[in-house]
């Protein structure tokens, strides 16, 4: 197969989950080879390739580059444009973070679907996993091994009456992330607020677009399925894992993935796998 884009521009808009600040974001058709890039339309049109080497460990979210030309909170948008299989794609913005739209990747899936799709010339890159590998990061821990296509295998643990330990299995296809992942959202605990609005987050948030959970269950909303926590964990992680810049053959397992452990992972990941230029 060949490399895929979308085939017309479309638009959402929003505001971001930890900045608050008002953004449109659009999804425009790229040539060939140029991979997936974010656009910051604010700052004279820069672009931050959506790649692990610009990546940059930071709270509660997913990082590109640094100072005030930054991306912030990437993983959503990402975790839904490799659902699609999209190789190269512009992701345009005025503002620094993506719109939170209901907390989920589904917004950004559905309107990546309602662009449609165009093939072009080049071959997909794919990166293949020959040998196991490991890495422990605080309470998170990562292995890989050797598969076809993509399956993660995601456990949690949260003191909490509605989560406690759950535990998914998801093979990472269009269809599955659809049915599986793309609709589950994020979600965190009455308790944080403060302390997280105090360090300049969340400042965006509420009960429209986010699962937010006091001592006895959920506020403001209903569940959409009873494990949407762990659900919502494997989507951060198919977001983050794109960073590695294509396609990724491996059976991964994810204990307690976190946006700063998932990022450590794909630099490994990146530094170990045979990458190929290989239809698929």
């Amino acid at each position: 197969m060949s490399r895929r884009t979308v085939a017309r521009r479309t638009a959402l808009s929003g505001v971001g989950l930890h900045m608050g600040e008002a953004v449109q974001l659009a999804f425009e058709p790229a040539a060939a080879g140029s991979g997936i890039r974010f656009r910051r339309d604010d700052r004279g049109g820069a672009e931050i390739p959506a790649r692990v080497e610009h990546a940059v460990l930071a709270e509660r979210r997913t990082q590109l580059g640094e100072g005030g030309g930054a991306i912030h909170t990437v993983e959503h948008v990402l975790a839904a444009v490799a659902a699609h299989g999209i190789d190269d794609l512009v992701i345009g913005m005025d503002a620094a973070e993506p719109p939170i739209m209901d907390g989920s990747a589904g917004p950004f899936f559905e309107a990546l679907r309602d662009a449609g799709f165009r093939d072009q010339e080049g071959e997909r890159d794919v990166f293949t996993i020959e040998e196991r590998v490991e890495i422990v990061d605080g309470e998170s821990r990562y292995a890989a091994d050797p598969g076809e296509g993509l399956t993660l295998e995601v456990e949690i643990m949260f003191p909490h009456p509605l989560i406690g330990h759950q535990r998914g299995v998801y093979d990472v296809t269009r269809e599955g992330f659809d049915r599986e992942l793309g609709g589950a959202r994020t979600f965190g605990f009455v308790r944080e607020v403060e302390g997280l609005r105090a360090r300049g987050l969340i400042r965006g948030a509420s009960t429209s677009n986010a699962v937010v959970l006091d001592e006895h269950g959920v506020v403001g909303t209903t569940l959409r399925w009873p494990d949407e926590f762990v659900r919502h964990k494997a989507m951060d992680c198919v977001g983050d894992l794109a960073l590695i810049g294509g396609r990724l053959n491996a059976r991964i397992h994810a204990v307690r993935p976190s946006h700063r452990g998932t990022v450590l992972f794909v630099r490994e990941l990146a530094r170990v796998v045979n990458r190929s230029n290989a239809s698929c």
